[in-house]
C-alpha cells in the first residue's frame, strides 16, 4: 500500500545548491518576498517592491538588469538533501549583493557553452534567463558583452571538498 509521506520520503529533489566563499557577503537587509515564480538557490533575481511597499525578488528576467544573488540557508529535517530545497512564493529569501573581485561562490545551476568541452580555471560566465542558469565559455558568447553580471570561473568540481551530491563550479563576480 502506497501513503503520500512515504512517496515524498522517496521523491529526490533536483534543485540548485551552492556554497558562499567570501568570508564576509553583503546581503539585503531583512531579504526579500518571493514573488511570480520558485526560485532555485544560488541563481540570480531582480529586486522590486509589492503594493505593501515589501522589497520583492523574482527570478531575473534580463540579463541587462542589475542582479542579485538569492541564497537562503537551508531548514533541514529528516535527512532531507539540500536539492530538496528552494524558494518558494511568499517565502523570505536571503539576497547577496554581488560585489567585483571579492564574492565568490559555488553554484550547480550551471550549463556549458556548446563550444566548451570541461570546465577550467579562468573561464568567463553570465547568467542565462531562459535556462535559470550560469552559462560557462570561452568568452565568445554572444549574451556575454550585454549581460549587466559577469563572472569568472575560479575553481571547478574537482578543486572542491563538498559537491552536495551535484557538480558545482565557483564564481567571482567580475563585474555587478
Amino acid at each position: 500500500m502506497a501513503s503520500r509521506l512515504l512517496k515524498a520520503m522517496q521523491e529526490v529533489g533536483k534543485h540548485s545548491t551552492g556554497n558562499l566563499n567570501s568570508l564576509k557577503v553583503k546581503t539585503l537587509a531583512h531579504g526579500a518576498l518571493i514573488e511570480g515564480a520558485d526560485v532555485d538557490n544560488f541563481t540570480m533575481v531582480e529586486l522590486g517592491f509589492n503594493a505593501e511597499g515589501e522589497r520583492t525578488a523574482k527570478q531575473l528576467s534580463d540579463a541587462t538588469k542589475k542582479g542579485y544573488l538569492v541564497a537562503t540557508p537551508e531548514e533541514r529535517y529528516l535527512g532531507e538533501a539540500v536539492t530538496d530545497f528552494y524558494n518558494a512564493v511568499g517565502d523570505r529569501a536571503r539576497i547577496v549583493v554581488l560585489e567585483e573581485a571579492y564574492t565568490r561562490f559555488d553554484t550547480s545551476a550551471f550549463k556549458l557553452d556548446a563550444a566548451v568541452t570541461e570546465v577550467k580555471k579562468g573561464q568567463l560566465a553570465h547568467f542565462d534567463v531562459a535556462s535559470k542558469k550560469f552559462v560557462i565559455h570561452a568568452g565568445a558568447h554572444a549574451d556575454y558583452e550585454g549581460a549587466k553580471a559577469k563572472f569568472l570561473v575560479v575553481n571547478n568540481e574537482e578543486d572542491m571538498q563538498y559537491t552536495q551530491g551535484q557538480p558545482l563550479v565557483r564564481l567571482e563576480v567580475i563585474e555587478a
